[in-house]
C-alpha cells in the first residue's frame, strides 16, 4: 500500500495528516477504541479524540459504546461518494460567488501541457464544457480517443465540426476530411491536434512522435481565432476539393503537390 500516495491524496481532499492516518487505521482494524486506533496508526493517544471527533462531525467515522468508546469507518466507496457530493456542491457554491464579482483579466497566458495525457484530458474537459460549438482537427487514430465525448455533445445540442487526417467515417455532426500527406513528419513530431471551444479556448500541437510532445491551451483571443480560422480554412479546402476535385488536381497536381512544393510544406 502506497501510504505516502494515499496521505496526500486525503490532504488535498481536505483532511489532516491525523484525519487521514485515522480513517486508515479504522479501515484495517474496526471497531476500534481510542488506544487502538493510537497503537496502529502512530497519531499520539492524546489527539485520536479530538480526530475522531472531527471525523465523526464529517459522517466519515461512526462510534458506539462508552467505555471503551469504539470506532469504525464508513466504506471506501460511501466516503468517495461523499466527498464527490461535498466537493461538487462546495465548488458550485463558489462558482456563483465568484460569478457575483467583476473580473477583467489583463493578459490570457498560454500554458503548455505536459505530455499527451495531459492535452487529452484538458481537451476532454473542454469538449465537456463547450456550449455552442466545438471546431476540432485531427488525425484518425486519435479521433477514437474524442470520439465518444464528442457525439455525447453533438446529441447534447452542442454543434461539432470535426477535420479528420484519414478515412474515419462518422454518422454525426459536420464531418470534413484532409488529405493525409508528410507522413515522416508525423513520425517524427507526432499527430497534430487543434482544438477551439465557443471561440472561447483552444488547445493546440503535436502530440508528439520521436519528439517530444508540443501542445498549448489558452484562453488568449488572437491564438483563439487563429486556430479558428485556420480550422475553417481547412473546412474550406475540403469543402472545395469535394466539388472541384478533378479540376484542382489538374491545376494544382493530386494534394496540391505543386503548391506544396512552391511553398515547401
Amino acid at each position: 500500500m502506497d501510504l505516502k500516495g494515499i496521505l496526500n491524496n486525503f490532504k488535498a481532499l481536505g483532511f489532516t495528516e491525523y484525519e487521514g492516518k485515522v480513517y486508515l487505521s479504522l479501515l484495517g482494524h474496526n471497531p476500534s477504541s481510542a488506544y487502538n486506533i493510537s497503537q496502529n496508526s502512530g497519531v499520539p493517544h492524546s489527539r485520536v479524540y479530538d480526530i475522531t471527533r472531527r471525523l465523526i462531525k464529517k459522517k466519515y467515522v461512526v462510534s458506539q459504546g462508552t467505555n471503551p468508546e469504539l470506532y469504525s469507518p464508513i466504506g471506501p466507496e460511501e466516503l468517495i461518494g461523499t466527498l464527490k457530493r461535498d466537493n461538487a456542491r462546495l465548488t458550485g457554491e463558489l462558482q456563483k460567488q465568484l460569478e457575483s464579482i467583476n473580473f477583467e483579466p489583463d493578459f490570457d497566458p498560454v500554458w503548455n501541457l505536459s505530455g499527451p495525457k495531459e492535452a487529452i484530458e484538458v481537451s476532454l474537459e473542454l469538449i465537456e464544457s463547450a456550449q455552442k460549438e466545438i471546431y476540432i482537427g485531427l488525425w484518425d487514430k486519435d479521433l477514437k480517443i474524442f470520439k465518444d465525448a464528442l457525439h455525447k455533445r453533438h446529441n447534447d445540442g452542442v454543434k461539432v465540426y470535426i477535420l479528420i487526417y484519414g478515412s474515419m467515417e462518422l454518422d454525426f455532426g459536420n464531418v470534413f476530411y484532409h488529405s493525409v500527406t508528410n507522413i515522416e513528419d508525423v513520425k517524427t513530431n507526432g499527430t497534430t491536434l487543434d482544438l477551439v471551444i465557443d471561440s472561447k479556448a483552444c488547445v493546440t500541437g503535436n502530440l508528439g512522435g520521436a519528439k517530444k510532445d508540443q501542445v498549448v491551451w489558452t484562453k488568449n483571443k488572437g491564438l483563439v481565432k487563429s486556430i479558428e480560422g485556420y480550422l475553417i480554412h481547412d473546412f474550406f479546402i475540403s469543402e472545395i476539393g469535394k466539388k472541384f476535385g478533378n479540376e484542382i488536381d489538374k491545376a494544382f497536381g493530386h494534394n496540391l503537390a505543386k503548391l506544396r512544393k512552391k511553398y515547401k510544406h
